[in-house]
């Protein structure tokens, strides 16, 4: 028979939500408990009488806690097979008696790594019982039930009330998956963890979770899985509160990504002067990027960067999205806003547009996350662009101007959120803000981003003499330099690093262009 009934629970967690309510409502149904030293306080101080640990183990909680489960009659209780008749005979003969659920947590250690803590602070956060315990009921699955997550205690809850006591085949083999998925995750952010620290090794390892299948990939005929980042810190694409709208699409996720890194790198830059920063994506490229002091000036500046490509965009904002910020974009078609937060208003206002997705996501601090792609037959890893530059030189007899020193890192960033090869035009707008006014980008050579794509998108919005210029990557030949003075411009900003850098400030020097080096490449391919 697969259903198994309940008699005897192990309770021994580091997360303590739920359990004082789980284990009421276990002793409620006649179920004996038995608990560790930290949870069995727990049960205590509620008054759920329960029976030690020591009393299964023959020994008391030793050395600071890292004894405790670990024994042979404990293991025992759980791994034995109850359909097995030589099993059974040497479980009675060695008065081992079956433990048929375990409801366990492992020592927060992803917890303890994210805060920094000191080398002995972690370490003690590294479980041993409560992995092998997991473990073993898990794979003792067809007589034990093993719960891990907090949030399955009411899943348990309904499977005994409905099954009188008992467990399903089905629901032990799904608990046991999660099981050992969470078993799989700890021990690969400790090896991780213990590699930087212990051999200065990066030790990479793709940790998934929440698989959800979307309607399709990139097109209809593609099939796709979105998946989270188990050891992810803070909010992202993956874990944002969804407000309202249809579904998020492969597409979607991409581009809803590229508008919230694109924001928040302006936004660590401009908080200070410009809090309120607007990106606009196409495609994974920003077509509209503006910092202002107003949200709606940064809006308006945004869009007004590539009106034309900004239709069926991806909006994020680094403030609460204000009602007039939603009635400003009433008769534009946009398919996605992200913002930390929402006005009640602008709520209300976005509601009668249904399928609108909003999500609510904060700027995020940059941090060394790494990205991964795949080729056939293999997987590239690399930690996330960061930054500005490493170096800042002027190279040319004409000095940049003082007050396009601040406008150009805008500009190196605006740069480095589009895919190579990358020109963007950048300038200060009527109110002082940053605005991003043409854009050149995805072109196999650097020239026609200029001249094709960039030049014209800004010349109808400004004279080209009031904008700073910044390539993503340095310029082979003089070319590039050239044809910028041809449009009026007169500020360039580059990494630098060409075999021909020389000739190419020649260029600059005869065409009297103020032209600085960066020191750092920004490809984004």
């Amino acid at each position: 028979m697969d259903d198994v009934k309940i008699k005897r629970a192990a309770l021994s967690v580091s997360n303590k939500r739920g359990i004082v309510e789980l284990a009421k409502f276990l002793q409620s149904a006649g179920i004996e408990l038995i608990s560790t030293g930290g949870t069995g306080k727990a049960l205590s101080d509620s008054g759920i009488s329960y029976t030690t640990v020591e009393s299964i183990t023959g020994n008391p909680e030793a050395f600071g806690g890292r004894m405790k489960t670990i024994s042979f009659p404990f293991a025992s209780a759980l791994l034995y097979r109850r359909n097995n008749e030589e099993d059974c005979k040497q479980a009675e003969a060695l008065g081992v008696k079956p433990i048929d659920l375990v409801v366990c947590n492992l020592y927060p250690f992803i917890e303890a790594r994210n805060s920094g803590c000191s080398e002995e602070k972690l370490i003690e956060q590294i479980d041993i019982g409560g992995p092998t315990m997991v473990r073993a009921a898990a794979k003792n699955f067809s007589d034990v039930v093993i719960l891990t997550d907090p949030a399955d205690y009411p899943l348990l809850v309904d499977e005994l009330n409905r099954t009188d006591g008992a467990t399903t085949l089905s629901f032990r083999k799904r608990m046991a998956a999660k099981a050992f998925r969470l078993s799989a995750q700890y021990e690969m952010a400790i090896s991780s963890e213990l590699s930087k620290r212990f051999l200065g090794e990066e030790c990479d390892y793709l940790s998934l979770q929440e698989g959800r299948k979307l309607r399709y990939g990139e097109n209809p005929h593609q099939s796709a899985t979105f998946y989270k980042n188990a050891q992810q810190i803070g909010k992202t694409i993956a874990s944002a509160d969804i407000i309202q709208g249809k579904a998020l699409s492969y597409n979607n996720i991409l581009d809803a990504d590229a508008a919230l890194r694109s924001m928040s790198d302006v936004y660590q830059l401009c908080k200070n002067d410009f809090p309120h920063i607007v990106s606009i994506i196409k495609h994974l490229n920003p077509c509209g990027l503006a910092a202002e002091k107003s949200q709606i000036q940064a809006l308006e500046n945004a869009w007004a960067g590539d009106p034309v490509s900004a239709f069926g965009g991806i909006l994020a904002f680094s403030s609460e999205l204000s009602l007039e910020s939603v009635e400003w974009l009433e008769d534009k078609f946009i398919e996605l806003l992200i913002a930390p937060s929402i006005h009640p208003d602008a709520i209300n206002r976005l509601s009668k547009k249904k399928n609108i997705r909003v999500l609510l996501c904060p700027p995020r601090e940059m941090d060394s996350e790494q990205m991964i792609r795949s080729v056939f037959g293999g997987y590239l890893v690399q930690n996330e662009d960061e930054g500005l530059a490493d170096g800042w030189k002027v190279v040319t007899k004409q000095k940049i101007p003082e007050e396009k020193i601040e406008l150009s890192k805008f500009g190196i960033l605006a740069c480095k959120h589009l895919r190579s090869n990358a020109i963007a035009l950048v300038r200060q707008s009527k109110t002082k803000g940053y605005q991003l006014i043409g854009a050149g980008m995805g072109q196999p050579n650097r020239i026609d981003s200029l001249r094709v794509l960039a030049a014209p998108r800004a010349k109808d919005k400004c004279d080209l003499n009031d904008v700073v210029m910044v390539s993503d990557a340095f310029f082979p030949f003089p070319d590039v330099v050239e044809q910028a003075s041809e449009e009026g411009i007169r500020v360039i900003i580059q990494p630098g690093g060409s075999i021909k850098d020389q000739v190419v400030i020649e260029a600059a020097d005869k065409a009297k262009i103020a032209m600085a080096f960066t020191g750092t490449r920004h490809f984004r391919h």
